[in-house]
């Protein structure tokens, strides 16, 4: 199997989206249960580090031992998220600018956006284009994955062990007053997620039978339902601790479910599968990544000031507008950078 053969993971982007897009948008009246389950759609971005980590493992697992293909590694991500972000921010930048909407912004904030370092520091996490924050997570991900996969696949278990305290060190000397940012907006907190991709995808490469674990899909989405529901019950009507029972169900428990997800979905014939091949799935997983980054901002707004405030109709004109962002913009400066890389060789 080839990355070519999995489209039903270019479908569960689009998912993903929809679960952040549900949660920024909560449709439901808020005295209801489906309003409280509505605000965790924010798990949608836990979907997209644990498919992060497994696609780039399934790609790039038997190559990035190679130099060259380290160096290709990073151009390809690169090209892949910086272009149209930059693009964004610039234009929302503009708007501020222009409109004297951002006279406070300091050349710190704009250094730290731009190169995404406001990931890392608490008081401009939602500075520029706010979801944003999840980039400087994939980018620190993106620096250490050709060591962290190698690792993994040769079982260097102690090392990996070490790894992984460092994280946690780091999350506790860096963040120590500021747990509950470390935790779920830097590395240091979601290196777990990562992980977890990782490994399923190389589990996935040697074990590629369909038969060896029936139903994972089932079994996985059932999971990730009684987790996402057990963290509404105990957080809103327990009261038990936002970060304990986080760290528990949604920092351990949740990438373990999608994980084995990730292997169902990749194996085995289910109405799942089918609904994220669709090729209408495919087209939103494609242009997934400018949907994400316009649900809020001055594009949202835009829309909703002058077209429409109703949050469905909003989801439709956004994911047009992200299409378009996709074909005419994203794909174009994608293939400019490669092109460009090419012809200097």
């Amino acid at each position: 199997m080839t990355s070519s053969h999995l489209p039903s993971l270019m479908g569960l982007r689009a998912f993903a989206a929809l679960l952040v897009y549900i949660h920024h948008y909560n449709p439901f009246p808020e005295s209801s249960f489906l309003y409280q389950l509505a605000r965790e759609g924010y798990v949608g971005v836990t979907v997209f580090f644990v498919l992060s980590g497994f696609l780039i493992t399934w790609n790039y697992a038997d190559k990035l031992s190679y130099t060259a293909e380290r160096k290709r590694f990073y151009l390809l991500r690169f090209a892949r998220i910086m272009p149209l972000y930059w693009l964004l921010l610039t234009g929302l930048y503009g708007i501020q600018w222009f409109t004297k909407g951002n006279e406070t912004a300091s050349f710190f904030a704009l250094f730290s956006n731009f190169l995404l370092f406001k990931g890392l520091m608490p008081s401009l996490i939602f500075s520029g284009i706010p979801q944003s924050w999840s980039l400087t997570v994939e980018l620190c991900f993106y620096l250490l994955a050709p060591w962290w996969i190698s690792l993994v696949a040769r079982r260097r278990w102690w090392v990996l062990a070490l790894l992984y305290s460092s994280f946690i060190l780091g999350l506790f000397v860096l963040y120590k007053n500021h747990l509950l940012f470390g935790s779920f907006y830097t590395i240091f907190g979601r290196f777990f997620e990562f992980g977890v991709g990782i490994y399923a995808a190389l589990w996935l490469r040697k074990n590629q039978n369909p038969l060896a674990f029936r139903f994972k899909t089932i079994v996985a989405v059932g999971g990730a339902i009684g987790v996402i529901i057990g963290y509404v019950l105990a957080v809103y009507y327990g009261q038990f601790s936002v970060i304990y029972t986080e760290w528990l169900l949604y920092n351990l428990l949740l990438p373990v479910a999608i994980g084995f997800g990730l292997a169902g979905i990749s194996t085995e014939k289910t109405f799942i599968n089918r609904v994220l091949s669709h090729s209408l799935a495919q087209t939103l997983g494609k242009s997934s990544y400018a949907f994400y980054l316009i649900h809020l901002g001055p594009v949202a707004v835009v829309l909703q000031r002058y077209v429409s405030n109703n949050a469905l109709v909003l989801f439709i004109l956004l994911w047009i507008v992200a299409y378009g962002l996709y074909r005419w913009v994203e794909r174009p400066l994608y293939s400019l950078i490669i092109q460009a890389k090419v012809l200097r060789r």
